[in-house]
């Protein structure tokens, strides 16, 4: 009887050992999930964007923005004596500066003559020269503004032309004062992206591209016609292709 009971009483702390061992362990278990957790949380962050800040662009964009600009576009001709007149660069340069007025000018074209300058015979074929490449470009009289300084007997006084344009502009890239291998918040560095944004509005060939898209020229009125006209017709509206024109997978082959 004895052993019988002895025995009971073993298997009865046997029992209460495992079960404060099993609630030891769940409890080092929830305790390690917990710890687990406020060190996530300790690791978050909420990030407040700016109120000006465009979610929509790139954040070099932002940084770096291309500005559009009014600004004056000129060019001046030295007329030596000797000459009588605009030279053949200078005649070439007039007509690509008249070409740049037609596709990027705001406004009127200026032309700039001087008064009082000895070199009246070059200066006046100049000017004619000029107004001879104006008119062979169609460019209406009532944008053409005609202008004179005082060149005060000065005989190298330039004749020169101006209008108003629209440049694409950023500012100056720069601020490379910090050390770069160093950026705990993992963030872009100051100018980054900014060599990018200057080179694109450098070679944009009309800044006005940037402030939107430009309008679809009218279509020809009289391809038109005859496009409708073969409709009603019935018959094809497509251009016809010559023997030259027409080819086959085996002519290639060949």
């Amino acid at each position: 009887m004895k052993n019988i009971l002895k025995n009971t009483q073993s298997i009865k702390a046997w029992a209460t050992h495992m079960f404060d061992k099993t609630n030891r362990n769940k409890l080092f278990k929830n305790t390690s999930i917990l710890m687990a957790c406020i060190s996530l949380t300790a690791c978050y962050q909420t990030y407040n964007p700016p109120a000006n800040l465009d979610i929509n662009k790139p954040l070099y964009k932002n940084a770096h923005p291309i500005k559009i600009t009014k600004g004056k576009q000129e060019i001046d001709f030295n007329l030596p004596k000797s000459t009588g007149g605009l030279t053949p660069n200078q005649v070439a340069n007039s007509a690509n500066f008249i070409l740049d007025y037609m596709d990027k000018g705001e406004g009127l074209l200026e032309i700039w003559m001087p008064r009082g300058n000895l070199n009246k015979t070059a200066i006046k074929n100049a000017h004619l020269k000029i107004r001879a490449i104006i008119r062979d470009a169609s460019i209406p009289a009532s944008v053409i503004s005609y202008n004179k300084y005082d060149a005060y007997g000065d005989t190298q006084a330039p004749i020169g032309m101006k209008f108003d344009r629209l440049y694409a502009k950023v500012k100056k890239c720069g601020g490379f004062s910090k050390n770069l291998a160093i950026n705990h918040d993992n963030e872009n560095y100051k100018s980054f992206g900014c060599a990018t944004q200057t080179n694109l509005a450098l070679m944009v060939s009309n800044p006005r591209d940037l402030l939107g898209r430009t309008n679809m020229s009218a279509a020809s009125a009289e391809r038109r016609q005859i496009i409708w006209t073969k409709y009603i017709r019935g018959q094809a509206t497509g251009a016809s292709k010559s023997a030259e024109d027409k080819a086959s997978v085996k002519d290639v082959s060949k």
